[in-house]
């Protein structure tokens, strides 16, 4: 039965160095906490299964017996195994969270429970206290059973942490967790049938694959679709700022001020050159940036506006809260649609208000105008027509602030009195 111990966790072992290398070279710059711990995971997978494969070599009848090699091959498996199940722990705590987040003191006291019970097993392979093992069998030692209280303890921590965290999970994340809990449970269970067969790392070997493929992979062709959305959205978003009516009545108004006021004139000019390296540098960056800095875009686009509008413009600001931060022009895209959907399609004008305050949990940023506003039948009218993201300043603000900051923006309009715009971000 050694040689089949010996083959199988050999071949597993190659497996997970393949995964462990190919993660490696497709993810060079890994900035998620939990993808590390999974790659150590894999690592710690991998000297399991070639201590393993080793030991079961070493206790092959043909070979001379060296018991001091044969206990460090088996305590080396044997303290892998309960360092992957401790690690898992902190994975499952760490997955998906933000980066300033701390792992959790459960998690933390699972990883040491089970590198107390690894160095357990690893000193019991040398004194035969926990099992002791030839070519054929293996058999129960005197502290067999106090051996298993440590995996079972990390294993119901785990569990713990699962139940805990199940609502920000999706469904395929949950089911694979459950598999890499499950799987050394169903081990222990065969392992009543099939005693001679060194199933525990090839339970964790699979439960490892499973992560790997529902989770890990998945997770990055989701990163890879969302990063391909994002240079659309910057596509279309840098083409809607670049219309040429737009620009048109930039220049028609700036030329109307050489005539009046040369000085006016320069300054329309130098406030226009700021908006165009604004939209066109910061609309690239996935890195927030201080709300202060994004409202003093919102300041110069709306000083080129005023030189078209003159009265008919008015925008009012009430600042509480500026401690914070944004993703670039998403502000500047919701005032610019107030301007043209609401304020432009008003005779006379209109006002626009922005304010941000803060409260226990969340920051929240309101942008207000009494223009011509619009009601829901106007709102699916408008959809059935150009599509949902036909006015993609908008889509792509409301994307990159749930995607950037967890942000969400809402809207609450009324025909003939305006429109409301309402961003709420929690302060984390």
């Amino acid at each position: 039965m050694a040689h089949v111990n010996m083959y199988i966790q050999l071949y597993a072992a190659v497996i997970l160095a393949i995964i462990l290398v190919g993660n490696l070279q497709v993810n060079r710059d890994v900035s998620d906490r939990s993808v590390r711990v999974f790659y150590v995971m894999l690592f710690l997978g991998v000297i399991m299964l070639f201590a393993g494969g080793w030991d079961s070599y070493l206790l092959i009848p043909m070979h001379k017996h060296n018991p001091g090699l044969e206990s460090l091959a088996a305590g080396i498996s044997d303290l892998a195994y309960f360092l992957i199940i401790g690690h898992f722990t902190i994975y499952l705590d760490l997955y998906d969270r933000e980066k300033g987040y701390k792992t959790s003191i459960l998690a933390k006291s699972a990883l040491i429970i089970s590198f107390i019970y690894g160095l357990f097993w690893f000193i019991s392979d040398f004194t035969g206290s926990i099992y002791t093992q030839n070519a054929e069998a293996v058999s129960h030692g005197p502290m067999y059973y106090l051996g298993q209280v440590g995996g079972y303890v990390t294993t119901l921590i785990t569990v713990i942490i699962l139940i805990k965290r199940v609502k920000s999970f999706r469904k395929r994340e949950t089911i694979a967790f459950i598999l890499f809990i499950a799987g050394p449970l169903i081990g222990s269970l065969i392992r009543g049938f099939l005693k001679d067969i060194t199933l525990m790392p090839l339970m964790i070997s699979l439960s490892l694959i499973i992560i790997q493929v529902f989770v890990q992979n998945a997770k990055e062709m989701l990163f890879r679709q969302k990063m391909v959305e994002m240079s659309e959205l910057r596509t279309d978003l840098l083409m809607s700022r670049m219309k040429p009516h737009f620009i048109y009545n930039v220049l028609n108004s700036i030329y109307v001020l050489c005539d009046h006021s040369v000085d006016e004139a320069k300054r329309a000019i130098a406030l226009f050159a700021q908006y165009l390296r604004t939209n066109l540098v910061d609309l690239d960056s996935h890195k927030l940036i201080p709300f202060e800095e994004e409202i003093q875009y919102v300041k110069n686009y709306v000083e080129i506006e005023k030189i078209r509008f003159g009265d008919r413009l008015e925008v009012e600001y009430d600042i509480d809260a500026t401690d914070f931060s944004v993703p670039p022009l998403s502000l500047q895209a919701i005032v610019e649609n107030a301007v043209k959907h609401g304020i432009e399609k008003k005779v006379g004008g209109g006002t626009i208000k922005i304010s941000s305050r803060e409260d226990d949990r969340n920051i929240i940023v309101t942008i207000a105008d009494n223009g011509v506003g619009f009601s829901d039948d106007d709102v699916a009218q408008n959809e059935r027509k150009n599509g949902k993201r036909k006015h993609v300043g908008i889509y792509a603000a409301t994307y990159r602030l749930e995607s950037l900051c967890g942000g969400k923006l809402e809207y609450n309009s009324k025909r003939g009195e305006g429109t409301t715009a309402t961003i709420t971000m929690p302060k984390k």
